[in-house]
């Protein structure tokens, strides 16, 4: 079966529904029996229901739902539907208006629409308040969120110059130990080159004579501060094979020995002198560096605690517009639902007396025959009853007469 919108199911026979209509026409229907004498001889009158049935069909093709050549379909089978009486309709035109029927019911589901905006009308105090509510309850909310932005702002600013502080004392605490750190250093170099020279090329040239290593010697104790005559003494002597060195090359020697001896004395003094102030530096610096780093996680989290009040804010506010908008639109929505409401009733009593007047006509039955007219006395009777009512006429007079004489 070919099935129609709305769940509908069009009837089955051998024949297609667009031959449904000439179907109708040719199909054979019963007729009351032929009336006898001038009443068969009178000339059909117009329908008078003519103009019902073209409302009805305009209902059906205007319905929503179907298919426009559907619905142009069943339209056609209205009339030559509903203008035979239902105990002589044929079964195709029954079928043909049980689609009617469906396709004018689905129509008057205009009724869920108008229950529809009834309420939504009759709603309409409560909902003005809730959306008027809404706008108080948003403006409430973005003043909220304005003054947990501000403080946010206030927060990273002071997260800002704390972390900035904390910074400069770090450079300042770098840069402090980097100075009183330095004679440490210089003197943590000379002791080192003294130990390497003294236990290096100087005990090598005391044992033997070789020009690059009396080369070396001379080249790596030059910055060691020693006396230049002791220095120009020791070249001379360092230049002798070791056996032939004397006395005086011994005193050198000695002198040397002392020399080595003294710096790296003068060198260690300075470096334990030093020690306790390079470590006061160094925890100071290490407490900058701890508290700069704390100061600087403080002043992100600052920052993404101001976006995401930034970003509470925007949303906050846009809620606010939404519901600005919404109160705005209340009036312009309800008078839209009131014009609504207006069409979809008036749609729907048309619809419902569509459907009253089709189911009138669906039901109309063939009306019983007129009652037989009483018959005509014959003419000869007339004749005959005439001369004797004229013979009466003489005697009636005078009995009217004697009853209007007054007695005696």
């Amino acid at each position: 079966p070919t099935t129609m919108a709305q769940g509908s199911v069009l009837p089955t026979a051998r024949h297609e529904c667009r031959d449904l209509p000439h179907l109708l026409i040719m199909a054979p229907m019963k007729r009351p029996a032929a009336a006898s004498g001038s009443t068969a001889k009178k000339g059909r009158t117009a329908d008078p229901n003519l103009e019902k049935y073209h409302q009805i069909a305009a209902a059906v093709q205007a319905a929503d739902g179907f298919p426009g050549e559907m619905l142009k379909l069943v339209a056609s089978t209205v009339k030559v539907g509903l203008q035979t009486p239902k105990d002589v309709r044929h079964g195709y035109a029954e079928q043909c208006l049980g689609m009617v029927q469906e396709v004018l019911k689905a129509a008057s589901g205009v009724r869920e629409k108008v229950a529809g905006l009834e309420s939504k009308v009759a709603a309409s105090d409560e909902e003005k308040a809730a959306r008027e509510a809404a706008v108080g309850a948003a403006v409430g909310e973005v003043t909220q969120k304005t003054e947990v932005q501000d403080a946010a702002k206030a927060k990273l600013a002071a997260a800002n110059d704390e972390s900035a502080k904390a910074k400069a004392a770090l450079l300042a605490a770098e840069t402090e130990q980097k100075a009183g750190d330095e004679a440490l250093v210089a003197a943590a170099d000379r002791k080192a080159k003294l130990e390497a020279v003294f236990g290096g090329d100087y005990a090598l040239i005391k044992e033997t004579t070789d020009a690059k290593l009396l080369k070396s010697f001379l080249r790596g104790s030059r910055d060691f501060g020693f006396d230049a005559q002791l220095m120009s003494a020791a070249e001379n002597t360092f230049a002798k094979p070791a056996g032939e060195r004397g006395t005086f090359d011994n005193l050198v020697t000695k002198e040397l020995d002392i020399a080595f001896s003294t710096s790296s004395a003068a060198v260690e003094e300075l470096l334990s002198q030093g020690e306790p102030a390079k470590a006061e530096r160094a925890a100071k610096v290490d407490a900058a560096g701890v508290e700069a780093g704390g100061k600087a996680e403080a002043e992100a989290a600052a920052k993404e605690e101001l976006t995401a009040a930034q970003k509470a804010l925007s949303e906050a506010t846009a809620q606010r517009k939404g519901a600005e908008k919404a109160a705005k639109d209340f009036g312009p929505e309800l008078a839209a639902a009131n014009k609504e409401l207006s069409a979809a009733s008036k749609e729907l009593i048309e619809c419902e007396a569509t459907l009253a007047t089709f189911a009138e006509l669906r039901e109309r039955t063939t009306p019983p025959p007129p009652a037989p007219e009483p018959e005509a006395p014959p003419a000869d009777a007339e004749e005959e009853a005439a001369p004797e009512d004229a013979a009466m006429a003489p005697a009636l007079g005078e009995a009217e007469a004697a009853a209007a004489e007054p007695v005696a």
